[in-house]
């Protein structure tokens, strides 16, 4: 399924942390940026169940998530990670 077909959906999580590079994985295909003690990873998820298989990935790190919110329909600007 790709990213554009009905149900998927951009998203921003924020996780209290300033993350290292080692995360990445689990935000493949997601832009994370470090700034003021959190990070933010945004990108565009298929389905319900890319979401609650993300949410439980961070929860299984011992990670906290702060907030997670739906921000629009249809893929990001660049679907790049940063560092």
């Amino acid at each position: 399924m790709k990213p554009e077909s009905a149900g998927a959906a951009t998203y921003v999580f924020v996780i209290r942390g300033e993350l290292g590079d080692r995360y990445g994985q689990i935000f493949e295909g997601m832009e994370m940026e470090r700034t003021g003690g959190t990070t933010v990873v945004m990108g565009t998820l298929r389905d319900q169940t890319d979401f609650y298989g993300l949410v439980d990935r961070i929860e299984d790190l011992g990670l906290e998530l702060i907030s997670a919110q739906k921000t629009a329909t249809g893929p990001t600007a660049s679907g790049k990670r940063k560092g």
